[in-house]
């Protein structure tokens, strides 16, 4: 499938800002799953870009504006070829039991994503057998997840605390994403955090959160807990990490300025097939 994405962030400013040091996640992978065909970043004041690859193998930009300004604007567009992806195979959830080393980082706790709460108690979630089909789990813990949960904006702020927003059922992709998180970690299956847009469903007005979480024989495979579904061509990836902190769309710091509004505004559209 063939995908426009355009995104749009914008700072207002009551007072003059400057010295505004700011990191980007905002371009789409080039993977097995997606093709990038084209990637334009503008920024308003303009402002010279470099980028690297962060830890997670991220492409991340950062760019610094010295001058001052009231307002700040950063707009993506990008066209991407998005790919079906195969059949997961039918492997065990003992099959990880060897690979836990290899994936540390995506096992461990994070300040988002603490450890010691009983998460499977929390969520309503059974404790899956070690014989049964990986696969299989993780698609009832994706659905479990939408069918418990209620998607309300209003529900939490970016600094909740997942054990409050799990309380309540209600939150927003990320929260969903996070508290999937919590409950496969804690079973010793790894998972990480993924950021992207999505073409139809519940969370595409904005940046969407999912997770990947590790098959053998398969590698990385998505699940949506905000839609309860698998990952297919309607996904656009960004980046991947831990949680939330690892793969903001944006995140900066600035001298002055005062109290900023924020305007996003984000738009993913099918072209058809590549």
């Amino acid at each position: 499938m063939l995908l426009s994405v355009y995104h749009l962030t914008e700072y207002s400013y009551p007072e003059a800002a400057k010295d505004s040091y700011n990191e980007l996640w905002l371009c789409p992978v080039d993977d097995h799953r997606q093709g990038l065909l084209e990637f334009c970043l503008n920024i308003t004041p303009p402002a010279r870009t470099q980028s690297r690859l962060d830890y997670f193998q991220n492409r991340v930009y950062q760019f610094h504006i010295p001058q001052p300004h009231r307002q700040l604007r950063v707009e993506m567009r990008a066209r991407v070829a998005t790919f079906p992806s195969p059949q997961p195979p039918e492997v065990a959830l003992q099959a990880l039991y060897p690979l836990k080393d290899r994936f540390f980082e995506y096992l461990a706790p994070t300040p988002r994503i603490p450890l010691h709460h009983p998460w499977l108690e929390l969520l309503g979630l059974r404790q899956p057998h070690p014989k049964e089909g990986l696969h299989a789990y993780l698609l009832e813990v994706t659905q479990h997840i939408h069918q418990t949960f209620t998607y309300d904006p209003q529900a939490t702020q970016l600094d909740t605390p997942l054990h409050q927003a799990v309380q309540g059922r209600a939150g927003v992709c990320q929260d969903y994403a996070q508290a999937m998180l919590a409950a496969l970690r804690s079973l010793g299956i790894p998972a990480r955090y993924v950021s992207g847009y999505l073409a139809n469903g519940v969370g595409a007005e904005g940046s969407h959160a999912w997770v990947e979480a590790f098959l053998p024989g398969a590698g990385w495979l998505g699940y949506d807990p905000t839609n309860g579904s698998v990952v297919g061509e309607a996904y656009v990836k960004k980046a991947h990490g831990r949680d939330y902190d690892d793969c903001p769309p944006l995140r900066g710091q600035r001298r002055g300025g005062g109290l900023e509004q924020l305007r996003v505004l984000v738009r993913v559209e099918p072209l058809g097939q590549p």
